[in-house]
């Protein structure tokens, strides 16, 4: 068989057929060249390997930092030195940490704005406050506080009388919400959010109401009772949260979240405002809210019950006659259609334990775990040094570790700042501390909280997540996790009456440091290949 014919134009006879042969003449010509170089001597100025050449150096080790602050004060966010080699198969850590058992995203860490905050922030030179305020929320600061939970209406941390946003002379009512005004937070709450916002405009915010307007009460009044159990009300009441939202909208503060109630199970409090709200009605409610939410288009989270870990007895007590007293309030409240519209689930801490938090999530794996408020305390008569011992250390073991070892994504203490009395407040805790204390003389002190937050929130911005560390040595309580550049951080409080060195090791490097007495200590590991 006759293959293909080439047919080739005189212009192509004149020009292809020689560059074909050019072009033959060119591959002869490499072939024997590189022959030549194949058969040649070598001539490099580069030496031959031989036995004295040192061997390839090995890769850098991570480089580690650690800080520590000690409950008697001596060492404040102080440097630690760290040593980083790697690990062999004879190492036992005291602290062991797997990458590959992955727990909670952590969203951030931080405090609450209450009104007695806001106005002593206010009091402030311009310049002090906004140096203070660029130390607590700058995510270039020592603090990096990333959260803030605000009240909706006054709390007891307010130096005036209890007011909602839409207060009204006893007997009057005003359904379509005429009277509602955000006139109380102007003067310092609003401002001092927006210096904040103006310093991280990825702050977080949560805000919680202590009671609704009166006239939407059974009891006709802020203290006590509860929402009214009709549909105008829970329409009327959800129409003024979303108003409160939407306002705060239009001054550039977003609300994140929400909690529908501050601590529901509390019916009797101490001269402040407060509302009994029991699961059948925040869920009726929250069923109501939600959709309301969604169709006007704001994306406000909604977080369910905000009250203590376990039910206080005396909450319990409280309740009225023949009523469930709830001791499963927050698994309760998801086993309702409202759980829908729930995106989380916030607790405080001053009665049971965070392991609460576990036993939830073991029931609703899918659900957030916040823990929104958490104060510090100091009784009367009581030394400066034993209040910043006994609150750093309660707080560094319960409500930073152990909260976030049973899977909190956030935690909160209470006041940002109160005064060298613990106020301005109108009725409820009368030993409340601050973040920071601003004294009426100017000055301002940072307190054990201030350090249990920047110990944490400093180290672990949002988007870290947590991963399994674990130890047999009882002085030690810790917690790890690895943040989004990759970085391994860990917590660790020594609970010991003396320092110690511990070592802290993966399957690849082993850390060793130095821990003081009493001591909560951030140890991070750099190396962005952590990352699973």
């Amino acid at each position: 068989m006759n293959g293909p014919q080439l047919n080739l134009s005189r212009w192509e006879r004149q020009w292809i057929i020689p560059g074909i042969a050019a072009l033959l003449v060119g591959v002869v010509i490499v072939i024997v060249s590189l022959a030549m170089v194949r058969d040649a001597p070598r001539t490099s100025s580069s030496p031959e390997p031989s036995a004295s050449s040192p061997e390839p150096s090995a890769p850098t080790l991570d480089k580690a930092t650690a800080s520590t602050t000690t409950a008697d004060r001596t060492k404040l966010m102080q440097a630690l030195p760290v040593e980083v080699d790697p690990s062999t198969d004879d190492d036992a850590p005291d602290v062991v940490i797997n990458r590959d058992i992955e727990a909670q995203r952590v969203e951030g860490f931080g405090a609450a704005m209450t009104h007695a905050s806001a106005e002593l922030l206010s009091s402030m030179p311009d310049e002090e406050r906004a140096a203070l305020l660029d130390e607590l929320f700058s995510t270039e600061g020592p603090v990096r506080l990333s959260t803030l939970r605000i009240p909706i209406g006054a709390s007891d941390f307010v130096s005036t009388d209890a007011f909602t946003f839409d207060d009204l002379e006893a007997g009057a009512t005003d359904w379509e919400l005429e009277r509602f005004s955000l006139d109380p937070d102007r003067s310092a709450m609003i401002p001092m959010l927006q210096e904040v916002v103006a310093i991280n405009p990825a702050v977080r915010l949560i805000a919680s109401p202590w009671s609704p307007p009166a006239w939407l009460k059974t009891s006709g009044s802020l203290e006590g009772g509860r929402l009214l159990d009709e549909d105008r009300a829970y329409d009327t009441y959800a129409a003024y949260l979303m108003r409160f939202i939407e306002g705060y909208g239009d001054a550039g503060i977003n609300i994140d979240l929400l909690t529908v109630q501050n601590e529901p199970q509390l019916r009797y409090p101490d001269g402040y405002p407060a509302t009994d709200m029991p699961v059948w009605q925040q869920a009726k409610f929250i069923e109501r809210l939600g959709p309301e939410l969604d169709s006007a288009g704001l994306d406000t989270g909604i977080l369910g019950f905000d009250h203590n870990w376990e039910l206080n007895p005396a909450d319990a007590a409280s309740a009225p006659q023949g009523e469930d007293p709830a001791y499963q309030y927050p698994a309760d409240l998801l086993r309702t259609p409202a759980a829908a519209w729930i995106d989380g689930i916030a607790f405080h801490c001053y009665y049971g334990n965070a392991s609460a938090q576990t036993r939830l999530w073991e029931q609703f794996p899918d659900i957030e775990i916040w823990l929104t408020e958490c104060s510090g305390s100091n009784a009367p008569n009581e030394s400066a040094e034993k209040a910043f011992a006994d609150t750093f250390s309660w707080q560094s073991t319960n409500l930073l570790i152990n909260s976030l070892r049973n899977r909190a994504a956030g935690v909160l203490t209470w006041n940002l700042a109160l005064d060298e009395t613990g106020g301005p407040h109108r009725g409820g805790c009368e030993t409340c501390t601050g973040v920071v204390t601003i004294a009426t003389d100017g000055t301002v002190t940072r307190n054990a909280e201030y350090y249990v937050l920047a110990q944490a929130a400093r180290y672990l911005p949002a988007g870290s997540f947590g991963v399994e560390s674990r130890s047999d040595t009882p002085d030690l309580q810790h917690v790890a996790f690895v943040t989004p550049e990759g970085s391994q951080v860990l917590l660790v409080w020594n609970a010991s009456g003396q320092a110690r060195t511990i070592s802290v090791g993966d399957e690849d490097r082993t850390i060793t440091a130095e821990l003081p007495a009493a001591s909560l200590s951030t140890i991070m590991l750099d190396g962005t290949h952590l990352v699973n």
